[in-house]
């Protein structure tokens, strides 16, 4: 596949040291609780377990091992030197080594990710794949959901969906296309949103309309490229997917997620994911849990990898680079795969990132897993939180 030639959307990942910009933030109450009770939309909720997976501590000889009270150390120093950071969690061989809360952050918050959730919607089209719902990842989307055949959305594949090379449009910011007169109103300012994230939530807009409805009819630069010829972050690839996995199943996204995947990990708090006003998933971001769940399902992730069956060999080419991004000055990143970052100069592993600094990453080969979660990109914030896991896996 071609390289990107389009890379200015990364700056929201905040990975390169050289950024200067410290614009990207969200709310703190935002980031450890959620939009859930501000907008009209009714969110899915996931239950906990009653029998929750058990998530014990390393042992204090394995946390006084020079590489691990080293990563300690440096996890405390991260939260003094970026004081928007709410949550760290360093988790090694299924077992916790560090965990720790700053600000509002505590064991009952729920942490909300933005573009995380993208990883997370990549693990049910995985599920839909090997439940025999999806016949293969090369079948057009269209072909599943003809309303997206208006765009390049319904003439890609689904892999070509999964590797955000649509080419269904030009993303200006965070992943959106630019709108010509904007998408809903700002009810603080009475002028139109720029993206479409605030106008689902408030229930002015939902995601069909953004995908094929009136919304769609908005956006500039429609059909930029042909499918499959470039990698060009997209949240509505993503959201594409959601309805995919709406039309399959019969259920919505956040459904399937909570039958396939979240009864599995054995979380043992409540969790949320964000819909729109006709029960649609928000699939591109607002995927909230429990830290410590957010630790269980890293730790099923790695462990379904490791399986030699269907879900496990998706996820093995899910979290490896199935498309090169080219280098660029506002990220380390260069490797793309089923919605997950896979190649960074700064570390191995592979990623599910967030806007304003959120982090998972899983090193496969030792088991090493680090979530980070923040309310606000600081300069170097990104590059420093990586270059920790790094060295926690030297």
């Amino acid at each position: 596949m071609k390289k990107i030639i389009q890379t200015t959307f990364l700056s929201v990942f905040l990975l390169q040291p050289v950024i200067a910009n410290a614009g990207k933030r969200m709310a703190e109450r935002h980031n450890v609780g959620g939009y859930i009770d501000i907008g009209i939309t009714t969110p899915h909720t996931f239950k906990s377990d009653s029998t929750p997976r058990p998530l014990s501590f390393v042992s204090p000889s394995i946390s006084v091992l020079p590489k691990n009270a080293k990563a300690i150390k440096a996890a405390d120093a991260y939260f003094d030197r970026f004081d928007a950071t709410t949550a760290i969690l360093l988790i090694e061989d299924g077992k916790i080594l560090y965990e720790g809360y700053r600000g509002k952050g505590n064991k009952n918050s729920e942490f909300y990710s933005m573009s995380i959730g993208k990883s997370m919607t990549s693990l049910a089209v995985g599920k839909a794949l090997c439940n025999g719902l999806l016949p293969s990842l090369d079948v057009t989307a269209g072909s599943v959901v003809p309303e997206l055949m208006s765009s390049n959305l319904g003439h890609a594949t689904i892999r070509q969906l999964l590797t955000m090379s649509s080419g269904a449009y030009k993303s200006v910011s965070s992943g959106q296309p630019k709108y010509k007169n904007g998408v809903g109103l700002n009810p603080r300012n009475s002028k139109p949103f720029k993206g479409h994230t605030w106008p689902i939530r408030l229930g002015q807009a939902s995601v069909s309309e953004i995908l094929w409805g009136k919304w769609w009819e908005q956006v500039i630069g429609k059909n930029s490229n042909v499918p499959g010829e470039i990698f060009s972050y997209k949240s509505n690839d993503t959201l594409s997917l959601s309805k995919l996995i709406e039309r399959l199943s019969g259920n919505t996204l956040a459904t399937y997620y909570d039958k396939n995947i979240w009864s599995e990990i054995g979380a043992e708090r409540d969790g949320h994911w964000e819909t729109d006003r006709e029960g649609s998933t928000m699939a591109s971001a607002g995927f909230q849990i429990s830290l410590r769940d957010w630790g269980r399902l890293a730790i099923w992730i790695l462990e379904a990898r490791e399986k030699n069956d269907c879900f496990g060999n998706y996820l093995k080419e899910a979290t490896t680079t199935q498309i090169a991004i080219s280098k660029s000055k506002t990220s380390s990143f260069t490797g793309y795969g089923y919605q997950w970052w896979t190649k960074t100069w700064l570390a191995s592993g592979f990623y599910g990132l967030g806007y304003a600094g959120q982090m998972l990453a899983i090193e496969p080969t030792n088991k090493k897993i680090l979530l980070k979660f923040g309310y606000r990109y600081d300069p170097r914030s990104g590059s420093e939180i990586i270059k920790l896991f790094r060295n926690w896996n030297k």
